[in-house]
């Protein structure tokens, strides 16, 4: 990858990111539409949006933001009432910056349905709200929109104001983390056409923060700045911006990053060693390290120094700073696969028997030493790939936002649990799932209006929950809703008529919700674009299975559902139960096990042409012999010689013959590759600590075994 590409590459996802950040925001303006503070926060990540845009010749999405931007600039002023209705064009314009973004980063020359129309909106709103009496000028609002805003200043730095700034920022020369360090000053001179030339100098910083630590910086703002009504966006009113890096990367890495600027006046790097302050600081009196990072802005006027009033921002020196760093998904899971590794290796020493031979005390506690590191490294990788789940929430209300538009239900959203954290691809994975169930929840769960709630007891306003929680080793997800609850006697009338139901045939309460989850199966009497058409739970089943996961409904009618969403806490490593099958060790999935027992023979029945069942605490449940199905022996072991356990599955629980438990443990899974779509039963393979490969039932393909009457 190229520089350019690199930089292209980091724009984008600057992008997103300030997308993702503002749509939570432009819900929450809804719900409290004169909070300044939200309205400032989408208006900054707005106009970033319009820089960087018109910076990397995203013509159409900085054309239509510049509208955007001015229109929530009004209501940026104290006294500007935002209506509900003005609120809603936020959001619907928000779409439009979404999808224009979405069309030019695929290279799409064209513009998304309803570009025009809202654009006129946004126009004719600011004809009606803009006075032309009150125009402020750009330089009045560069303190709001500029991040980097913290300091005064009016002089060019010299090396002892450096020192001193220096010591405030908190730089101790004597570290010796940093002796082989420089201090790099670079100076970008910005012509007026730096954005049709294509740059942006806030990329510079991002790069920049990559080879080293900028310790301060300052801008100067050409002192004919005009005023918001004649602004233009394509030209740059910076003429300066000075900063000083602390990096031990060469003079030849940091001229990498303006390698693509054209021309040399506008930009020059200035090396400072460590010992050109050493000694100035060692004269000077020590004073209290109050700033960690502080950014100046001047305002050049020859006659008249204008400078921009701005308000100090201290940090204490023993606040810790958060930073991030991108990394690859890819690189993560190849981590993750080397600590796998590690993590067997430890364990086959662990149980090594000729190391447990020797006996010897020391090297036995070399052994523990290890054992622990081990399991903090992998506690801490596998807290890498753990993230919240709360970005995925919030882009929820919008989605219940939208149907309860479309239904004409007045909803409410209650979230909790959204700081709860789940590995990241099954976070990927999930919106589509939520999604569906809370469409469903909104559109089938509430009712059809305030007055069948009110006449029911309930409050006018309809309440769907969305929370998230850890349980035991799993992540469970639960949508609740106060609605009508589900009618089981209407899911069984269309079962009947779609022939899915044999007539005369008696099913559970739970037996007929499974209906709900077939491919086709619809209870809505007409179709709409959002239900009717039995697409829905189905696909949610499906997607929640492939995440190792499982889904139940608890309903009552007409007090309310429970859709619960089960999962492991990652798809790399599993809880599972040990057993024995002959000579084979096989593991089961915990998640799935309701209890292990040993069998009472006169519990047990054979039904001609239909397998053996036991009557396991008034349910009676198929067995199935592993060992047959594995193809691992034909041999019949007796009951009495051998442990069942109890497999859980919404189709209807069954009974697994083991020969012995051998014991409960976390593994890594290994996939099998395509050997294993052939074997339905098996869902890949763990290496355990003694070295020996161990086969990972597959409780969705065994129940697919038994509902296909191969058991008879």
């Amino acid at each position: 990858m190229n520089k350019n590409d690199r930089v292209m590459e980091i724009f984008l996802d600057e992008c997103k990111e300030i997308l993702s950040e503002i749509a939570p925001k432009l819900l929450n303006l809804e719900e409290t539409p004169n909070d300044k503070h939200i309205i400032n926060d989408i208006f900054r990540g707005i106009h970033t949006l319009k820089g960087n845009a018109n910076s990397f010749g995203f013509t159409k999405l900085g054309g239509f933001v510049h509208y955007f931007e001015d229109l929530l600039s009004i209501y940026r002023k104290e006294g500007m009432v935002l209506e509900k209705n003005e609120a809603d064009l936020f959001i619907r314009a928000f779409d439009i910056v979404e999808n224009v973004f979405a069309y030019e980063e695929a290279g799409r020359n064209e513009y998304p349905q309803n570009y025009d129309k809202i654009l006129n909106e946004i126009k004719v709103a600011l004809a009606i709200e803009l006075n032309p009496q009150e125009i402020i000028p750009v330089v009045d609002i560069l303190e709001d929109i500029s991040p980097y805003i913290k300091y005064e200043h009016n002089e060019k730095i010299n090396i002892e104001e450096l020192s001193d700034m220096l010591k405030k920022s908190g730089f101790n020369y004597e570290d010796k983390a940093i002796e082989n360090q420089k201090i790099y000053n670079i100076v970008m001179n910005l012509d007026h056409d730096i954005y049709l030339r294509g740059y942006n100098h806030q990329i510079f910083f991002r790069l920049l923060k990559e080879l080293g630590e900028i310790l301060f910086s300052y801008y100067v703002i050409d002192e004919n700045v005009p005023y918001l009504d004649d602004f233009n966006t394509e030209v740059s009113f910076v003429k300066q911006i000075s900063l000083y890096l602390l990096s031990d990367a060469d003079e030849m890495d940091i001229q990498d990053v303006f390698e693509f600027i054209a021309e040399e006046h506008e930009i020059s790097i200035t090396t400072i060693t460590l010992n050109d302050i050493q000694n100035i600081m060692q004269k000077k009196e020590t004073r209290p390290k109050e700033l960690i990072h502080e950014t100046k802005v001047i305002v050049e006027n020859k006659s008249s120094p204008a400078v921009i009033p701005t308000e100090e921002l201290f940090v204490k020196s023993t606040d810790k700073v958060k930073s991030t760093i991108r990394v690859e998904s890819i690189k993560l899971d190849e981590l993750f696969d080397s600590i796998g590794e590690l993590v067997i290796a430890q364990s086959y020493i662990s149980q090594n028997e000729q190391i447990h031979a020797l006996n010897n005390n020391e090297l036995n506690q070399y052994l523990d030493m290890l054992g622990k590191s081990t399991r903090l490294i992998q506690s801490k990788v596998m807290g890498l790939r753990m993230v919240a789940i709360k970005d995925t929430f919030l882009k929820m209300k919008r989605v219940v936002r939208d149907v309860s538009i479309k239904t004409g239900k007045e909803i409410e959203l209650i979230l909790s649990g959204e700081d709860t954290e789940v590995d990241k691809t099954m976070v990927d994975k999930l919106s589509e799932p939520l999604i569906h169930l809370l469409r469903n929840s909104v559109d089938h769960g509430i009712e059809p209006s305030a007055e069948q709630r009110v006449s029911a007891g309930k409050e006018s306003i309809g309440n769907i929950w969305l929370s998230a929680s850890h349980r035991g080793s799993s992540f469970v997800i639960e949508i609740r809703d106060d609605g009508r609850g589900i009618d089981t006697k209407i899911i069984l009338q269309k079962a009947l008529e779609k022939g899915i139901a044999k007539a005369g045939v008696y099913y559970t309460d739970d037996e007929i919700i499974d209906f709900l989850f077939l491919a086709g199966f619809s209870t809505a009497s007409t179709i709409t674009d959002i239900s009717g058409r039995g697409v829905g739970l189905d696909a949610v089943k499906q997607s929640i299975e492939e995440l190792r996961g499982k889904i139940t409904v608890e309903t009552e009618f007409g007090i309310g559902s429970i859709f619960r969403i089960i999962l492991p806490l990652t798809l790399a490593i599993i809880d599972g139960l040990t057993v024995k099958v002959g000579d084979e060790v096989l593991i089961v999935p915990i998640l799935s096990v309701v209890e292990s027992f040993s069998p009472i023979l006169s519990n047990i029945h054979h039904v001609k042409g239909r397998g053996e069942f036991i009557n396991f605490r008034g349910e009676i449940l198929p067995i199935v012999r592993l060992n047959q199905l594995l193809n691992l022996s034909q041999e019949i072991i007796p009951f009495e010689k051998s442990t069942l356990i109890c497999i859980d599955h919404d189709r209807g629980r069954y009974v697994l013959q083991v020969s012995e438990l051998t014991g409960r443990q976390q593994v890594v899974i290994k996939s099998l590759g395509l050997l294993s779509n052939n074997i339905k039963e098996i869902s890949g393979v763990a290496i355990l600590g003694t070295g020996h490969i161990a086969l990972i039932l597959n409780i969705e393909g065994i129940r697919d075994y038994l509902d296909s009457g191969a058991n008879t």
